[in-house]
């Protein structure tokens, strides 16, 4: 029995460091996380390295469907992605824009580009618009995308976007070390 065990432990690990060398499994390391009290995941800001190129990115979490008004979440799978640069200079640039956006009139909007994709970022980019909304006593940035009719939709605090840019800041160090 223990020369069995010994011999899928063997084999197990040949696999793991061949799938590593032959690069078909992304490295990712989280910059800077964002969670709520019972531990769910807000916001993420992490590393992808692809065939030696390494893109960072922001996760806003699930998108909800409805209209304006009505949101329902329903699928956790499927997480929306904003990219956010190739440099630690543009990850800050992007994440401060989008920070000064609390700043701005309600309903000020801008647009970017998203990725909309289940657990990883791919390729496939669109438009994501971006507005600020004032909900009682709180600013939230929406993170919306228009489809078949719907609109898909998040929204993110301007507290939590507060704290995930001291966790980016605190965590520089992390930034290209792939």
């Amino acid at each position: 029995m223990k020369r069995i065990l010994a011999i899928l432990l063997i084999c197990a690990s040949s696999f793991c460091a061949s799938a590593q060398n032959h690069g078909k499994l992304p490295v990712i390391i989280e910059i800077a996380q964002v969670e709520s009290g019972d531990g769910e995941l807000i916001l993420d800001v992490f590393s992808i390295e692809r065939d030696g190129d390494i893109k960072y990115y922001l996760n806003v979490g699930s998108l909800g469907i409805g209209d304006e008004v009505i949101q329902i979440n329903f699928d956790p799978l499927f997480k929306l992605f904003i990219p956010l640069g190739e440099t630690q200079d543009e990850v800050m640039e992007t994440l401060g824009s989008l920070q000064e956006l609390y700043n701005e009139t309600p309903g000020t909007s801008i647009e970017c580009a998203g990725n909309f994709a289940p657990a990883l970022p791919d390729d496939k980019l669109e438009t994501v618009k971006v507005t600020l909304r004032k909900v009682l006593l709180s600013r939230k940035l929406e993170f919306a995308l228009e489809r078949e009719g719907y609109t898909r939709a998040t929204y993110v605090s301007k507290s939590d976007f507060k704290n995930l840019m001291v966790n980016v800041k605190l965590n520089r160090n992390l930034f290209s070390k792939h």
